[in-house]
């Protein structure tokens, strides 16, 4: 359309062009908007189940310690693959920080403000807020503009940036997984420059090592080219075909795939390099004599159950005790017993108990000394709430206040940040505006009718959950699958917690909404106050059959906050 010798028939032409692709834009963006959000926050969990997976193996390393230590064995190669797999975790923190923080400033740049939920000890990001929360999840133009520039043939140094810092990560830990000495042999690997050279690589790893190597350098190699969506645009850079007019939404979707790339490689190595240790795992993480108590910590009057045992043998063994309380600490005064000591508790105050267990090695027994610290103190009084330790806005939470030494009607609750409201012996909790934590106290009445704090708990403030669309009893939020009949049956739209949400009692009502399906040039419904679909929209989820119905609605948090949510319902 810029040439300027083109007929006022090509200029229409041309406009009516542009026109068509804006208005397939919108009519795509309705119906896949949804589906992303979806399929990010799957993905979101799928990372989440794949990282305690590769906990698991760095804690394995914990176990074989103790067990080559029980075993007197030789630490010097256990300590070479524990470093390796201390570099190989906090690399993949680094890179997944990297690409969460990517996918923030591009949120960012859409909603002005940061997109972080939560970070860890040394401030990086881990977890991002809901994309179905962003206002402007159809925005395309930052995603191009972010990571491919104005040429896609050329993509910008950002969008590159990208495939360079996960190739250098896949290198790195490439080289840490392979390069190690065993008895005379030196292994090594040197990545190659794409994988058309990985097989020669591998030619200097250990064989056993092999197909491993190639398995964790495989999954994170991004190639530099993918088939191009537009027809007749042949290859094109993979940055260009993953966020060139990509909604904001498809692409954090594609950042968070990426991530669980970066956690499912990350559990591959750590489960390798845990198996080049060559130790037992025994259930426990200690081997040092141990002592064992439900708390240090007592009131005046009371008991404590204090259980001594030696760690990796049989706690159902009957072991001899010998041990002695603070004056009695000296060898010569200790008493012998068997099983669980009861401490006294008439003396407030710090006490001491010393002594030695008994445990047999090679037929013999031995004596492995032990010692306690315990505290008996004055009555406190807890805070607890009976299914979590958050306080949701605009929500009746139940708070719970005990205090050992005080009969319950001589316990109150303050609260900062919430106000607090008692019904019988039940307290509920209401978060004040603007406050992300709140504090409860607990106080107790003395005799003397004077008040004291006996203890306070500080709780994290959060909207509700997002709640499941349905249309009548369909569960539009699962993208299901349903027959034209069930979907003719329904009329109305609401939204609710599953089971899989504790929460009761909360009320969310539409405000209004859109009803779209796939495919219809008539144009979409409306969805009323109440989530009543109009008459527009009966008819043509009536003409439904083999397409996809797309419901978008508006709703009010019970903290008045405004909200959007969505679900997709395909029809047989």
């Amino acid at each position: 359309m810029a040439g300027g010798k083109e007929t006022p028939r090509q200029k229409m032409i041309g406009m009516m062009y542009l026109v068509l692709t804006a208005l397939l834009a919108l009519n795509v963006s309705k119906e896949v908007i949804a589906a992303f959000v979806t399929i990010n926050d799957k993905l979101d969990a799928s990372s989440t189940t794949i990282h305690l997976k590769s906990e698991d193996s760095y804690a394995g390393f914990d176990k074989k310690r103790a067990a080559l230590t029980l075993l007197k064995g030789d630490l010097t190669e256990f300590n070479t693959w524990q470093k390796k797999a201390d570099e190989l975790k906090a690399e993949t923190q680094s890179i997944v920080s990297y690409i969460l923080s990517e996918a923030n400033e591009m949120i960012k740049e859409a909603e002005g403000e940061d997109w972080i939920e939560e970070k860890n000890d040394a401030n990086q990001i881990v977890k991002l807020k809901p994309l179905i929360d962003i206002e402007n999840m159809d925005n395309y133009d930052i995603p191009t503009y972010f990571f491919v520039g104005s040429d896609p043939k050329k993509p910008n140094e950002r969008g590159l940036a990208l495939i360079r810092q996960i190739h250098h990560y896949r290198d790195m830990m490439s080289k840490l997984m392979s390069t190690y000495t065993k008895g005379k042999n030196q292994f090594s690997f040197e990545p190659p420059s794409d994988l058309s050279g990985l097989k020669d690589a591998l030619n200097s790893v250990n064989e056993e090592d092999r197909d491993r190597i190639k398995q964790f350098y495989t999954m994170l190699t991004i190639p530099d080219e993918l088939q191009s969506h537009e027809d007749g645009a042949g290859l094109m850079p993979w940055s260009s075909v993953t966020f060139d007019h990509a909604p904001i939404v498809a692409a954090a979707s594609m950042l968070t795939s990426l991530k669980l790339d970066i956690k499912n490689a990350e559990s591959l190595a750590s489960d390798f390099l845990l198996s080049k240790v060559n130790a037992p795992i025994f259930d426990f993480n200690k081997i040092e004599p141990m002592t064992f108590a439900s708390s240090g910590y007592i009131n005046q009057g009371d008991s404590l159950a204090l259980n001594v045992m030696i760690a990796a043998y049989d706690s159902n063994a009957v072991t001899k005790i010998r041990y002695g309380v603070d004056a009695d600490t000296l060898v010569e005064n200790w008493k012998e017993t068997t099983g669980a000591l009861a401490l006294k508790s008439t003396i407030p105050g710090q006490h001491k108990v010393k002594g030695a267990i008994g445990v047999k090695e090679r037929g013999e027994t031995v004596w492995k000394p032990w010692n306690f610290n315990y505290t008996v103190g004055q009555p406190m009084g807890v805070i607890s709430m009976p299914k979590r330790m958050t306080l949701y806005r605009g929500y009746d939470n139940i708070i719970e206040g005990t205090a050992s030494g005080f009969p319950p009607e001589k316990i109150t609750l303050s609260g900062n940040g919430c106000t607090l409201r008692r019904n019988g012996r039940q307290w509920f909790a209401e978060p004040n505006r603007g406050v992300r934590t709140a504090t409860v106290s607990v106080i107790g009445e003395k005799e003397d009718g004077s008040r004291v704090n006996l203890g306070s708990n500080e709780f994290k403030v959060r909207d509700v959950p997002t709640p499941n669309l349905y249309y009548g009893n369909i569960n539009a939020s699962e993208n299901p699958t349903v027959s034209l009949a069930q979907i003719r049956a329904q009329r109305r739209l609401s939204l609710r917690y599953g089971p899989e949400i504790e929460l009761t009692g909360v009320v969310f009502r539409i405000a209004a909404g859109e009803v779209d399906v796939s495919n219809l040039t008539s144009g979409g419904g409306k969805v009323n106050s109440g989530g009543i679909v109009d008459q527009r929209s009966l008819n043509i989820i009536r003409q439904s059959r083999g397409k996809r119905v797309t419901f978008i609605v508006y709703y009010n948090d019970p903290g008045g906050k405004r909200k959007r949510a969505g679900g997709i319902i395909t029809v047989r």
